[in-house]
């Protein structure tokens, strides 16, 4: 007592204040080792769900175990953040009873003024239920291409051609395009000017298709041998004839489709074939910009 103003201790004793740190880092000690451990068994999903999946679709099984492991961790730390606090304060005399109950409340009135968030959430889940993509895969997002570098419940991360991230919400995505899964096919035009032999510029393109698909190099990024359909469509400058590769996905199939356009560009040349004189590029009408992969 000072000047007859009695002060209460704010701290508990040197021993309450012992035992509670003691607790405090038995519930921390605790924690880390249940994260520890299961972060090994996170860890080893890639390889279970490798060895689980047929020997074509390993490669993507262990590709949507990546993802898969580092959502879980993701959900593991937070999680295990929460218990320890919520344990420290029970140690340190708070009755968390009432935390709990208002945490409950508060999560129900946050759920109706975060719809969009719990949208997004439930999107995620269902993204990986349905293996819709995973880390790695080349998809198209409302019209906008990129490599998925990152995915978690709520939202997903897109690199595109030009090196730009783009963060979209789960819960945003309407219509997704996978270029990434089993097979692709590329459509590869070829102008050709107006008054030129046809027959003797198809021929020409079935040889060059025919060389490529028994290329040794080429073989292994090809599906099915070249196929060559035909006159595309007419114009007044000229004619354009496709071909068409199927072929593995990613980026196998565009270094494809740019190898058979320099074949056949410089077939045709030898062979007296010309483009038409606004001729810029022979590139396919839906062509864009690759893609990283």
């Amino acid at each position: 007592m000072i000047l007859g103003i009695q002060f209460t201790p704010v701290l508990p004793p040197p021993d309450v204040l012992a035992q509670m740190g003691w607790r405090i880092g038995i519930a921390i000690v605790v924690a880390f080792l249940v994260q520890r451990a299961l972060f090994l068994i996170w860890g080893r999903l890639p390889g279970l769900l490798a060895r689980a999946a047929p020997e074509h679709a390993q490669a993507h099984a262990t590709q949507r175990g990546e993802t898969i492991k580092y959502i879980l961790r993701n959900v593991t730390t937070v999680t295990l953040l929460v218990v320890v606090v919520i344990r420290a304060l029970d140690v340190m005399g708070w009755d968390v009873k009432p935390l709990l109950a208002g945490a409950g409340i508060l999560g129900v009135a946050l759920g109706f003024g975060a719809q969009a968030l719990v949208r997004d959430w439930i999107a995620g889940i269902y993204i990986l239920i349905e293996d819709q993509f995973a880390v790695g895969d080349t998809i198209e997002v409302n019209g906008q291409p990129g490599t998925v570098e990152a995915l978690t419940v709520r939202a997903t991360q897109l690199r595109d051609f030009n090196g730009f991230l783009h963060f979209v919400p789960n819960g945003e995505m309407r219509i997704v395009v996978n270029r990434s899964r089993e097979w692709n096919r590329a459509a590869v035009d070829i102008p050709v000017r107006a008054g030129q032999n046809l027959d003797r510029a198809l021929e020409i393109c079935r040889e060059a298709a025919r060389t490529m698909s028994e290329d040794s190099n080429w073989a292994p990024s090809l599906l099915e041998p070249i196929v060559v359909l035909g006159i595309e469509r007419l114009a007044a400058d000229g004619a354009v004839m496709r071909l068409v590769l199927r072929t593995r996905p990613g980026e196998e199939g565009s270094a494809a489709a740019r190898e058979l356009r320099r074949r056949v560009h410089d077939a045709l040349a030898a062979g007296g074939i010309e483009y038409p004189a606004t001729a810029i590029s022979v590139a396919s009408p839906n062509a864009g910009p690759t893609p990283q992969t």
